[in-house]
């Protein structure tokens, strides 16, 4: 249904004006190009001699989109008389709904409700419209269309009007190459999930770009996010990351899973690649969409300035890029075209030597491009190099690459002063993408690298587990009820037994084999650690018989939890289940220390035993793991096996709202959990 929003054949204005200055008047002149018919709706007789209507009931034939303009007290009136008549689509500019408060929500709801009632789709309200660039069609409140590209382009979706403006005049500005921009607003109908089901089919689409403050449907925007990915580049940026507080709970894993930790967690997971800002997301994505996907982290550089060079190369490496030393036999052939004092070692230098340019800059790139020792060039074109006839010879080069299949890609790193402009132009036209100074070429081909090296490698998902329905009665507060559920599971838990007095925990150390730890066992005292809670390396019975005796006194009620003693590396291995995401998985270094070192990452459930892997080595102080200071390297397939083995549990247990393994010790033989706790989603 979505192609009646974008491929519509016959459009309904509602609210069409000759008034100038309205917004009538606005998408009236905006709907011009379309090559459909545009039907007026609206108070006056005629608009610009066209026969306007003065209800949609009253248009004959049938109407594939309606472009409702209006002021929000008419959206539903408007919003019934197209879904009466059957049109397929909607889209609705006004303001005035669920985002200015409870009032707005309500008449949102309704306007909801009648477009469903008709089966007709709705985008927005409190939106800047829809834009197909090949049709042409712009049903926005923008001027015009961006250009399109003659082999598709860039797709953006944004929940911003003001992004949606800023767009059309980048495009305009810089040369971008645009398929479609959808605006969702509010999102009241239509879901991210279909808009990215739609874009991943779309032949003109060549790259989607996502600027989003809320994710609606999180599961199902994952699922299709992760298919989108595996067959064209999706680029991501997320507004509210300061304003996305934690969930106020018990656990340690809940009071770190931030919305955006979350989000940023299944983003990585399905294969899209998170920009840092709009700008970046746009650049890297000019890139994509012009050039063939880098296919490695090698850079190529070409310069007249030995420190522009070396500031691209810091800023390459930031961004996990490599500018690696040529070969001999490459620095030799590079030579013989440099001048005595150029470098050719990479960053190849030919200095500001400027008869030469014409010649030096296409032919450097194109002998880089076919080396084989580097994956991307970036040319920096800096002052007098950026002139029509440099740019001639590096869009000729490019094309000469594409012709000959050689899939490395080509970006100028654009430093020239204004007058040069229309040679920049030229060259973004030309197809070589023109990105300003060394930090955001960087940044740009930085995020390319990363989007091209998800493409087609994202593993089918695990099979889900059977959802099960838990018992009716089990006290998640008992340590070894919730033991033996977790040993069910699949996950090893350190051996241990309960008491309620002294003598019974000395019996219970006896039978455990010292050392041992003991642990208080009451619903008040969650984190153990903070209370003096836990008393470790005891060694006989007089000191488990101390310590059982002072754990006790802590709470009226208390118990004590005697467990073998282990030693590893401390993780924490968690599970939630997430509002709009469902059942995650989040993994940390730390134990007690897990909120202050902060090393956490998420993804959601069900992981593979590579990607519980690939979660714990994105981890900030993953080179414990590996061993340090002497230390044994750990069971990393071990640890990831708990991984697993949580969210399988978490997704098939749903009366779990929380899962906390705190610490789980990891060493060289193995991963156990020694201490845990759980959350029910509803009392039992």
């Amino acid at each position: 249904m979505l192609d009646a929003v974008f491929n519509p054949r016959r459009i309904a204005l509602v609210g069409a004006s000759e008034r100038p200055g309205t917004m009538g008047r606005l998408l009236w002149d905006n709907l011009r190009t379309f090559p459909g018919e545009v039907v007026p709706v609206s108070r006056s007789t005629a608009i610009d001699g066209v026969r306007a209507y003065a209800d949609l009931s009253d248009v004959p034939g049938p109407i594939d989109l309606a472009v409702i303009g209006v002021p929000a007290e008419r959206v539903l009136a408007a919003v019934r008389a197209a879904a009466t008549a059957g049109v397929r689509a909607a889209v609705v500019l006004t303001a005035g709904f669920a985002e200015t408060g409870e009032p707005g929500a309500a008449l949102q709801a309704e306007v909801v409700a009648a477009a469903r009632a008709g089966s007709m789709r709705l985008v927005g309200p409190n939106c800047f419209g829809v834009q197909n660039c090949d049709l042409p069609l712009n049903a926005s409140i923008a001027p015009s269309a961006p250009p399109a590209g003659p082999d598709g382009g860039i797709s953006l979706v944004t929940q911003s009007g003001s992004y949606g403006m800023a767009v059309h005049a980048l495009g305009l500005d810089e040369g971008m190459r645009l398929a479609k921009v959808y605006a969702a607003g509010n999102k009241a109908e239509i879901t991210d999930a279909e808009v990215l089901a739609y874009l991943r089919a779309d032949p003109a689409t060549r790259v989607v770009c996502l600027l989003l403050e809320s994710i609606t449907g999180g599961a199902e925007f994952f699922a299709e996010a992760r298919r989108t990915a595996a067959v064209k580049p999706v680029l991501v940026t997320l507004t509210g990351r300061s304003a996305a507080g934690q969930r106020a709970a018990l656990s340690h894993t809940a009071a770190l899973a931030s919305d955006d930790r979350l989000r940023a967690g299944a983003l990585a997971q399905a294969g899209v690649a998170r920009a840092a800002s709009g700008q970046q997301m746009l650049d890297a994505a000019r890139l994509l969409a012009v050039q063939p996907r880098p296919g490695g982290p090698r850079v190529g550089i070409v310069t007249n300035s030995g420190g522009l060079g070396v500031e691209l190369t810091d800023l390459l490496y930031d961004v996990g890029l490599a500018v690696p030393q040529l070969s001999a036999s490459l620095q030799a052939d590079l030579q013989e075209l440099l001048p005595e004092y150029g470098s050719p070692r990479n960053p190849v230098d030919m200095t500001p030597i400027w008869s030469r340019y014409t010649e030096l800059y296409p032919e450097l790139t194109d002998r880089l491009a076919r080396s084989g020792e580097v994956d991307v060039v970036i040319p920096i074109v800096l002052a007098r190099a950026g002139s029509p006839e440099v740019v001639r010879g590096l869009i000729a080069v490019s094309e000469a690459l594409r012709r000959d299949g050689i899939g490395v890609p080509v970006a100028a790193c654009w430093v020239a002063a204004r007058s040069f402009q229309e040679a920049a132009d030229e060259l973004q036209h030309g197809g070589v993408p023109v990105l300003p100074w060394p930090e955001r070429a960087a940044a740009a081909v930085g995020l390319a690298v990363g989007c091209s090296a998800a493409l087609g490698e994202r593993a089918a998902d695990p099979p889900r587990p059977a959802e099960r329905q838990p018992p009716g009665r089990r006290d998640l507060a008992d340590p070894e009820q919730v033991r033996q559920l977790l040993v069910a599971a699949g996950i090893p838990c350190a051996a241990s037994e309960p008491a309620d007095s002294p003598d019974a925990a000395v019996l219970a150390a006896d039978r455990l084999g010292y050392p041992v730890v003991a642990k208080v066992v009451h619903a008040e005292l969650s984190h153990k650690s903070d209370v003096g809670g836990v008393r470790v390396g005891l060694a006989d019975a007089v000191a488990v018989r101390a310590a059982a005796a002072s754990l006790l006194a802590l709470r009226p009620g208390a118990r004590v939890l005697l467990q073998e003693q282990r030693s590893g590396v401390e993780v924490v291995v968690g599970g939630l289940r997430d509002p709009a995401f469902g059942p995650a998985v989040m993994v940390g270094l730390g134990g007690v220390l897990v909120e202050v070192l902060d090393d956490v990452a998420f993804a959601l459930a069900p992981v593979t035993p590579a990607y519980a892997e690939t979660l714990l080595r994105s981890l900030r102080g993953a080179a414990v793991l590996d061993g340090v200071r002497g230390a044994p390297p750990v069971d990393v397939p071990a640890l990831a096996a708990v991984v697993v083995a949580v969210g399988e549990l978490m997704l098939a247990d749903p009366g779990l709202a929380e899962l906390d393994l705190n610490p789980v010790l990891a060493g060289p033989d193995g991963a156990t959990a020694v201490d845990w706790r759980l959350a029910a989603t509803q009392e039992p």
